[in-house]
């Protein structure tokens, strides 16, 4: 079983399946075996203040399903239903390409992929964001 190798720096926090763990010492590299556990780097992580666009929104929401720190059924629901005003939104193939796979991950439960391809949108979003403000 080879499982998942995580490598973080002293003083890296990780959060797994809802307890923070902190790297006390020099680097260090951990092997998940488990599957299906669920982690999230808090430097990663998505702070709600800060979650103010609607791909950021939508990230948050998926940490959280991510972390089991909502109602995974509503949640999810209101996540898929943002997606297609998002198809609007975004006219690059690329975009709508990497929203089609975040709707597949959450339909599948899949919510660390979904928060990769949403780390993805939210750099393009900001670009956007942007180029308005300029």
């Amino acid at each position: 079983m080879s499982g998942l190798m995580l490598k973080f720096p002293s003083g890296d926090r990780i959060i797994v399946n809802g307890a923070v763990l902190e790297n006390v010492g020099r680097g260090a590299r951990l092997r998940v075996l488990t599957p299906e556990t669920q982690l999230l780097r808090l430097r990663d992580a998505i702070d709600p203040a800060k979650a103010q666009t609607p791909v950021g929104r939508i990230a948050h929401a998926v940490q959280l399903m991510l972390l089991g720190e909502c109602e995974v059924d509503t949640v999810l629901s209101e996540c898929l239903a943002a997606i297609p005003p998002l198809r609007a939104a975004f006219l690059e193939a690329d975009d709508k390409s990497c929203l089609d796979e975040i709707s597949e991950h959450l339909q599948a439960g899949q919510f660390y992929q979904a928060l990769r391809q949403l780390g993805k949108l939210r750099q393009r979003e900001a670009a956007i964001l942007s180029g308005l403000s300029a």
